[in-house]
């Protein structure tokens, strides 16, 4: 359910498009830094040289767009790295607070600039890098020896990332769908993937039928082309429908891609929605001219005034604008670029119904707040089944063995605690079943608090081992943070074979929250406990489990674990370690 600020915001900007007035801020101001690049692509009609607003005016945009409010700052090109300050533009918009994806073709990237960037936050800088294909259709497309020099430039962001110490910096391809690298595209992610590219937008030639570029006329899709054509974008979009929430991931909705067919047999008119153009987007060109759609997919011609002489703030609401935005209210040029989609606010109907239900909800939450007491169950133990995918060979395990076999067959390495994070990066593992999505776990936490529900024990475990999930590191400190602060449970309990534990993991035992890390013996004879007692903190116990069956070895766990009594009865038992 929407939050109250963006239903506010969504209704603004409804508003704001049927009324044709500046209600609301865009959702992202967009600056071409440059128009110049040092490749000449065939395809491309948008760079050349041309004046460019200096160090200075563009801090000056950046300053103006975070004073506004507005929450997207989208340098654009040209190549953005031929200028030689991009690395300190980049990282001021990143002081501004802003969030960060910068489009480059790569080939610029030296150490030296690999290191500068790598200063940079790897959670608030990605990256788009323009890949069409394997080497042959890439360098077709933008120049012999290219693809090399693109993916020498990717290669020295990450290991500038590595050495820094920093996490995987999230790094997109943009590929181009064309005649040159139709018969070969699914091999082109395939190859991406395992260069460890965190997924792909796949686009399409911004031009069509007559207005094509003649240098670009071997990359178009004429009528021979259709079959391998639709072949492709059926094969993508059903890539995209089936992939998991992490790894290598497709960024275009399945049915975009069911449309392209369309857009190159010219059957296909906007997408089936308004088009947010010039409501969405205050668009700035290199000279500081204010540019959009002209409803013919000319920005140049859509100008409307400059930001060297007028404030965003006044670009956004003149009378120029408006009329820009008459046109594209009434457009019907063939597109199938959804970038300018607002769905959140085509339906005035849609934000009133989530407005009735966020009033109904929190009035709900008023009258429980009336009566302060919350409702302990002290002895009461929450189980969430967040994985149920277990990676042992005990032949005491209930955990059917397929499961596992299923997630990791076909991997290029063995999976353990150091390889499982590079695996799941690189996009081997399909995390799309067997596993709790996060945005699962939020609501039941949401629902907990808004019903004033404290357990005893929150217990993340049964037939899985968590610290397989995707997401376990930022879903452990959510709880934590949930018992910690908001009195969700008295504890949390993660019960794990241990053998996935890394140190970025066990360093969450010194949360203030209190925690049981419960290591299953049976399944991973006590891995991971040595990184748990250099980690844990005064609120952390630590227990080791195994169960009374015949194969069990008490002594030797005795003497390999100081205090470890032997087991009494046919139960499971523990016993805290020291």
């Amino acid at each position: 359910m929407r939050s109250p600020a963006q239903l506010q915001r969504d209704l603004r900007m409804h508003l704001s498009r049927r009324m044709n007035r500046s209600l609301a801020p865009p959702d992202r101001v967009s600056l071409n830094v440059t128009l110049r690049c040092n490749l000449k692509c065939t395809m491309c009609t948008t760079c050349y040289d041309a004046p460019e607003l200096s160090t200075a005016e563009i801090k000056g945009i950046i300053d103006q767009t975070a004073d506004w409010g507005v929450e997207v700052f989208n340098p654009l090109g040209g190549e953005p790295f031929i200028r030689t300050d991009m690395e300190e533009l980049l990282a001021y918009a990143v002081l501004r607070g802003f969030y960060v994806t910068v489009t480059t073709n790569g080939t610029l990237i030296t150490e030296k600039r690999a290191r500068l960037l790598a200063r940079i936050p790897a959670d608030r800088l990605h990256f788009n890098l323009s890949l069409d294909g394997m080497a042959r259709s890439h360098d077709l497309v933008r120049g012999s020896g290219m693809w090399a020099r693109a993916i020498q430039g990717y290669q020295r962001i990450r290991a500038a990332d590595a050495q820094a110490g920093n996490s995987q910096r999230k790094i997109l391809a943009n590929t181009l769908l064309h005649a040159g690298n139709v018969d070969h595209f699914l091999q082109v992610l395939d190859e991406q993937a395992a260069l460890g590219l965190d997924g792909v937008r796949v686009l399409n030639l911004f031009r069509q039928g007559d207005d094509v570029p003649k240098e670009a006329a071997n990359l178009w899709f004429h009528p021979r082309h259709q079959d391998a054509l639709r072949a492709v974008s059926a094969a993508l979009a059903d890539r995209a429908a089936r992939q998991g929430p992490s790894g290598y991931r497709i960024q275009n909705p399945p049915d975009e891609l069911r449309f392209i067919p369309r857009y190159y047999t010219e059957d296909l008119g906007p997408l089936d929605a308004p088009c947010w153009a010039g409501w969405k987007e205050l668009y700035i060109n290199a000279d500081g001219q204010a540019i959009m759609c002209d409803g013919k997919l000319d920005f140049l011609a859509g100008a409307f005034g400059s930001a060297r002489e007028q404030t965003l703030q006044e670009l956004w609401a003149s009378p120029a604008l408006r009329a820009r935005r008459e046109v594209v209210k009434t457009c019907a040029t063939p597109c199938i670029q959804d970038c300018y989609l607002r769905g959140s606010s085509d339906s005035v109907a849609d934000i009133a119904q989530d407005a009735a239900r966020l009033a109904t909800r929190a009035g709900l939450d008023r009258l429980r707040r009336l009566n302060p007491r919350v409702e302990h169950l002290p002895d009461a133990t929450l189980r969430l089944e967040i994985s149920d995918v277990c990676p042992c060979d005990w032949e005491g395990c209930t955990t059917p063995p397929e499961r596992w076999r299923a997630l990791t067959q076909g991997l290029p390495e063995r999976p353990s605690a150091a390889s499982w994070g590079r695996l799941r990066d690189h996009g081997h593992l399909d995390f799309g079943r067997g596993f709790m999505g996060f945005e699962v776990v939020r609501a039941v936490v949401s629902d907990l608090l808004a019903a004033r529900l404290r357990f005893g024990t929150l217990s993340l475990s049964w037939r899985g081992d968590p610290l397989l999930h995707p997401e376990i590191e930022p879903l452990l400190r959510f709880l934590l943070e949930g018992i910690h602060r908001d009195g969700l449970a008295d504890r949390l309990r993660i019960e794990t074979s241990g053998q996935f534990l890394t140190d970025n993991i066990a360093a969450l035992a010194a949360h203030p929250a209190p925690q049981d890390w419960v290591l299953d013996l049976d399944r991973g004879e006590g891995a991971g406990l040595a990184r748990l007692r250099a980690h844990r903190g005064p609120a952390c116990r630590l227990i080791l489990a195994a169960h009374a069956t015949p194969g069990l070895d008490a002594p030797a766990l005795a003497a390999r674990h100081r205090n470890f009594a032997p087991p009494r009865g046919p139960s499971p038992w523990m016993q805290a370690t020291p």
